[in-house]
């Protein structure tokens, strides 16, 4: 019985002295600090936020059609090389006493220096949380120590004007990726230069890459014409197709720097003259990107 008492006052004691070491370190943004910074334009849409002494939250968006919204929190400490599962919850203010918090789920910590991701309804969970006035919340055993406890919190100070900048670029997001747009081509009504209504909204998308993507080196457009009518003729046509082509990226804020045209006439056909089929075929301007 004493061989008993004396383990168990052991154990107690063990414990205490446990829990008298353990630390519970808290991360977030002071109230006279806490920022949101947007940043964005057709081709991509980030919304940042800095938690002092742990790294940055950032959602973020690119363009395309079936680009989702994400989420990631970085650390700024050493790369993470094992994993962990972190408890999500979103706390109240401390000037709306009385709110509980909100259980969101669990979150694997991953290895490297982007630790919390989230794609799509996850990231706008976290969103709409913060929206509403809470502080969405990692909550985690450290990774040095076991005895530890973190929390880190992304701060709903400052996060409403950001955000709704956020969200106007959101919805004006080019509906193609880069890669698409690499290289087009668009055909012409006989005798005619207009562009058909089809070709803009990927000429619209072509032209925010253009304007704001440093990946786009020079834009390439070359004019080409049936074999119908003399060639002097189909060459000023072919000029004119071009002209159209550039009008209209131009207009979406295209940098004139950026184009190299080239107008071939009725040379270079890519199929028969012979055929209505094949002349349609070559009434056409075949756009390629160079990438740098």
């Amino acid at each position: 019985m004493k061989v008993l008492l004396t383990k168990l006052s052991l154990f107690v004691l063990f414990t205490w002295i446990s829990d008298v070491n353990a630390s519970f370190k808290q991360y977030e943004a002071p109230l006279s600090e806490s920022e949101w910074t947007f940043n964005g334009n057709p081709i991509g849409c980030n919304l940042t936020h800095e938690v002092p002494f742990y790294g940055e939250a950032s959602f973020k968006q690119t363009a395309g059609k079936n680009e989702s919204l994400s989420f990631s929190l970085s650390y700024k400490r050493q790369a993470i090389s094992f994993t962990k599962v972190a408890s999500v919850k979103s706390l109240s203010a401390d000037w709306f006493p009385g709110q509980s918090a909100r259980n969101i789920g669990e979150t694997e910590i991953l290895k490297g220096k982007h630790i919390f991701k989230a794609k799509d309804m996850g990231s706008w969970r976290l969103l709409n949380e913060l929206e509403v006035g809470r502080f969405p919340t990692f909550q985690y055993q450290d990774f040095e120590s076991r005895q530890d406890q973190v929390s880190v919190s992304l701060s709903t100070v400052g996060f409403k004007q950001p955000y709704d900048q956020f969200l106007n670029c959101l919805t004006s997001l080019v509906s193609h990726k880069l890669l698409e747009l690499t290289k087009m081509t668009l055909h012409f009504d006989f005798d005619q230069h207009k562009v058909r209504p089809q070709n803009l909204e990927k000429l619209k998308s072509l032209a925010a890459y253009a304007k704001y993507s440093d990946n786009v080196d020079i834009v390439f457009l070359n004019g080409y014409t049936d074999a119908k009518g003399s060639k002097g003729y189909n060459k000023k046509l072919s000029s004119r197709r071009i002209a159209s082509v550039q009008k209209i990226l131009s207009s979406y804020g295209a940098p004139e720097s950026k184009f190299k045209l080239s107008s071939f006439g009725e040379k270079f056909p890519i199929a028969t003259n012979r055929k209505a089929w094949g002349r349609a075929k070559n009434r056409r301007v075949y756009v390629k990107v160079m990438l740098n």
